[in-house]
């Protein structure tokens, strides 16, 4: 008889510890990945960490972060991302690349990317020379809360636009005019060769893959 009961309870455990492996199994398999916005904030979180210097992996595995969540589609990591190229925060400078984010986030409808991309094509940094384009994109950034956006959309109607007519049907296509309507932009990208480099600086443009100290 006792031998009997403690087969029983001998059964019993095996198939209880069984039967909790394959709960484990399944709780694992079933675990809520983690969201974008908590991958966000620990991303923003690790930023500040390495901007203050307290972090002694540098700003590579931050950006990398970034960019995963970009490519994701989550517009203030686009923004961060292009940022970083031109800051050089874990990533070589690359006007081309911070455009085309800029652009993606801009038409997203962040006012700091929109405000980025109407400098770049106020400066031609990526992207053809437009002055019309420039001040609509800042004008925009200015309606979303950007005050410098609106100081520099002003001074580009002034001196580079310079047609009072041409400014006014500006700002009545502004009142239709939608970020996320808009066209990708066509980003320039060139070869590094030198002389190609300095014909398109002459002609207004920043060529990409070009760091300050290059210029």
């Amino acid at each position: 008889m006792t031998r009997s009961i403690l087969l029983g309870v001998f059964l019993c455990g095996v198939l209880g510890l069984f039967a909790g492996l394959g709960s484990a199994e399944t709780t694992s398999a079933t675990q809520t990945p983690v969201s974008i916005e908590e991958r966000l904030a620990q991303a923003n979180k690790d930023y500040d960490l390495t901007f203050r210097g307290l972090s002694p992996d540098g700003f590579e595995p931050v950006f990398a972060q970034f960019l995963a969540l970009a490519q994701e589609g989550n517009a203030e990591a686009q923004e961060t991302v292009g940022r970083m190229y031109i800051t050089q925060q874990g990533v070589a400078f690359d006007h081309c690349e911070a455009t085309y984010w800029w652009d993606k986030a801009a038409r997203a409808g962040r006012a700091g990317a929109q405000a980025r991309l109407g400098y770049s094509y106020w400066g031609g940094d990526g992207v053809i020379r437009d002055f019309d384009l420039a001040y609509l994109w800042l004008m925009t950034a200015a309606k979303n809360g950007d005050v410098n956006a609106k100081k520099r959309a002003k001074s580009t109607a002034k001196s580079e636009i310079a047609d009072e007519q041409r400014v006014f049907d500006l700002d009545m296509k502004l009142n239709k005019w939608k970020a996320e309507g808009q066209d990708p932009a066509i980003i320039i990208r060139v070869p590094k060769i030198f002389a190609l480099k300095l014909i398109l600086a002459i002609a207004g443009l920043t060529p990409c893959h070009m760091g300050y100290d290059e210029i």
